[in-house]
């Protein structure tokens, strides 16, 4: 993978946790005087400017240059705000649940920041991920409209709500007042055929974390590699922050051989030792030599390592291209796409994978139909997708 200057001396600064040694190595790439819009660019695109502010500044260079360090202080003050925003909404939206007598799961965010890192503000997130009994997930949206949110996708017919279900993971609300993002999973994969694991099993392993003046309940961390895996894979690891993350949650001692473990029990091998392969390359993570030589000699590993390329090589690494551009028609229609096919050679999940293709919600606001006529859908698919790259364009 052509991997260029700049990309190398942000891995090693996003290194966690940093080693002596890696102090002198990034003062001399600091002085080589990198494209610094770049790594600020990557830091925006990664979400990792926290991490990368503290990595540079730790090293003690006198070349970093002072408009670099601030732009990476204003990214790094925008996480923490809404890190600290979502830590005090967690608190009041747990209170809620449990008084509805409703078990909710709080996962990635600010409670993955407490559990791998000890502090729930260091790693900024987004949305608020909360996981729920699929068959309580009327009750669950009972309690975010009481507390203020809304349905994004708004209203939907019952064949509608029905189909969104059986092939999209999660419900999106937005508080009306702060603007607040709540995702609200029934499973944790789009696709059931990744990881077929219930509620009620990971309710029972759950791990508890403290998230400001709250415990949390969230997954256990003899399930975390597996799902970060699979998390990040589903999007191509198109941020390295969640590489970061598997990377910090496998330096334990036998965290590394424990999944792959679970991957080759959940037929996810390839996926796992591909993740595993470029922690060790990117970020140093210390892997046993048999575990990658495995990694080097599957055809599938490679197949994905072709794939990650190119969004990783060149200036690829650090550009964000809109969706409704060319590039980001590449990056996302087709890398992404490719890439999670080749998550699993299973047939249930690769049938499953190439069928979700022929839906999305967005048909349904572009292309209205009567439930009686919702079979048509899939074939109006390349239609509705023509319309919006119109629409977008004539904007």
């Amino acid at each position: 993978m052509d991997l260029v200057p700049e990309f190398r001396l942000f891995c090693l600064a996003v290194r966690s946790p940093q080693r002596a040694a890696d102090a002198a190595v990034l003062r001399r790439a600091v002085a080589a005087v990198p494209n610094w819009a770049c790594m600020t660019d990557g830091a925006r695109r990664h979400l990792l400017a926290p991490q990368l502010l503290a990595g540079l500044q730790a090293c003690g260079s006198a070349h970093l240059p002072a408009a670099a360090v601030a732009e990476l202080r204003r990214q790094t003050s925008i996480a923490m705000r809404r890190s600290l925003a979502q830590i005090a909404e967690i608190g009041k939206l747990s209170r809620a649940f449990a008084e509805a007598g409703v078990r909710v799961l709080v996962f990635k965010g600010v409670a993955l920041s407490a559990q791998l890192y000890g502090d729930a503000s260091l790693r900024g997130a987004r949305d608020i991920d909360l996981l729920v009994d699929p068959n309580r997930m009327a009750q669950a949206d009972a309690v975010l409209i009481e507390a203020g949110f809304r349905r994004a996708v708004g209203a939907l017919s019952p064949r509608q709500s029905a189909t969104y279900r059986r092939w999209i993971k999660e419900f999106q609300y937005i508080h009306v007042a702060s603007g607040a993002s709540v995702e609200l999973h029934h499973r944790l994969c789009d696709n059931p055929h990744l990881l077929a694991w219930d509620f009620d099993t990971l309710w029972a392993e759950r791990d508890e974390v403290r998230v400001g003046e709250t415990v949390l309940a969230t997954l256990s961390r003899r399930r975390l590699a597996l799902y970060l895996c699979v998390h990040g894979a589903g999007h191509a690891w198109e941020r390295l922050r969640w590489l970061v993350d598997l990377a910090v949650l496998l330096r334990e001692p036998g965290s590394v051989e424990a999944a792959i473990e679970a991957a080759d029990a959940a037929g996810l091998a390839p996926a796992m030792l591909h993740a595993v392969m470029m922690a060790h390359d990117w970020l140093d993570l210390a892997v046993e030599g048999r575990h990658l030589a495995r990694a080097r000699a599957n055809a599938q590993v490679r197949r994905l390592d072709r794939i990650v390329a190119h969004l990783y090589a060149g200036p690829a690494w650090h550009d964000m291209p809109r969706r409704d551009s060319w590039p980001g028609l590449l990056r996302y229609s087709l890398w992404a796409r490719r890439y999670r096919l080749a998550l699993k050679s299973d047939w249930h999940y690769r049938a499953d994978q190439a069928m979700r293709e022929w839906f999305t919600p967005a048909d349904w606001n572009t292309v209205r139909l009567p439930d009686a006529l919702f079979w048509l859908y899939p074939l109006l698919r390349p239609v509705g997708w023509l319309v919006r790259r119109w629409q977008r364009s004539s904007r």
